[in-house]
Parts: C-alpha cells; structure tokens; sequence
C-alpha cells in the first residue's frame, strides 16, 4: 500500500533536498529535473508545489531566513547568556549561515535581484532582534548612542556592504559595532554558543 505523505511535511523535504542540490551543484546548473529526481518525486508534483525554479529558490531562502530568526530567538531567550555572550552568538549565527550557504549567498552574479532579496531580509531579521539587544544594552550603560534604530539601520546596511566588498572577517566587524556602538573594546565574544551549531 502506498504511504502518502503530509504535504507541509513533502514540500519541506523538496525545499531541503533544493538546498542540498543548490549547494553542490550551483544555483545556475540545477534543473528541476535534478531537484524532483533527488527528492524522489514526479516533476509535475514538484511544479505542483513551486512554479518555477525561481520560486522554489525564493522559498529556499525564505526557509533560511526563518531559520536564522528562529535561533536568534532562542539565543535571546536564553538566560545563561549575558549581554555579550548574545552580541556574540548573533554575529556567530550570521556568519555561519552565510558560510554554510555559499551558492545561496553567492547567487548575485547570475541574478543581483536574488542577493539582494537575501540581503534585505537578513537586515530585517537583525534589525528587529538587534534593536532588542541594544536597548538592553542602554539601559545597563554597556552601549553609548543616541537614536539607536537610525545607528542600527546604518550598521547593519554597512555591515553588509563591507562584507560584499570581500571584508568577511568576523572580528574585524566585531570591532566595527563596538566602535559605532561606544562599546568597551573586546567585549563581544564571538561563537561562545555556537559551536554545538558549527559542528552539526
């Protein structure tokens, strides 16, 4: 007798199975067909789901993303962790992902619109729980700013820049927010939560 599976439950394996493909293959070098003869589905069963390979890839990020926010959250929901461990584990938590997902990451020189559209809702993401963070940090004399959503706006925005112009190293971004934040130089430890994470 043949199982039938949830459809939630078939589509994030197609999603899963998209990100695996994307990631060895490449973005641009992967069909359809490669994504559904993975995933051990019919073609039709896949367009039945996703339209087109654009809209599977902008589901794939849409799920990355989700991801991304769901942890932060639970780094700010976690009270073994102070401030800085939180800082840290943030800035952690965006670098790997983008590590881990080079082709999704790295899909602008095919599509710019793509990487722009990872770019804008990562700042997003950081923007909300970030916002958190810093008015925490005010309020115990950590950080030392005035208008603290505009600061945050242009950090974030300039984080990302630099980091497309080839500055990808952490700690020389760490460095950046202390600064910009009138934070007391290495503070932020970074990756204090996340080795668990890097080692998955």
């Amino acid at each position: 007798m043949r199982i039938t599976k949830d459809p939630l439950v078939r589509k994030q394996e197609i999603l899963e199975t998209a990100m695996q493909i994307f990631e060895e293959k490449g973005i641009q070098k992967t069909s359809m067909s490669d994504i559904a003869n993975k995933a051990g589905v019919a073609k039709g069963l896949l367009y039945y789901y996703f339209a087109s390979k654009e809209a599977l890839l902008n589901e794939v990020i849409e799920d990355l993303c989700t991801g991304v926010d769901e942890k932060i959250k639970g780094i700010m929901k976690d009270d073994r962790l102070d401030f800085y461990d939180k800082f840290g584990a943030i800035i952690s938590l965006f670098f790997y992902s983008i590590h881990e997902n080079p082709a999704i990451m790295n899909a602008s020189p095919g599509n710019p619109g793509v990487f722009e559209f990872i770019k804008n809702k990562l700042s997003a993401i950081a923007i909300v729980h970030a916002l958190d963070l810093i008015e925490l940090g005010i309020r115990k004399n950590y950080i030392n700013i005035e208008y603290p959503e505009y600061v945050l706006r242009m950090l974030i925005s300039g984080i990302a820049d630099l980091y497309v112009s080839g500055v990808t190293d952490p700690k020389v971004h760490t460095t950046l927010i202390e600064q910009t934040l009138g934070m007391e130089r290495n503070k932020i430890r970074l990756g204090a939560v996340l080795e668990g994470e890097a080692s998955r």
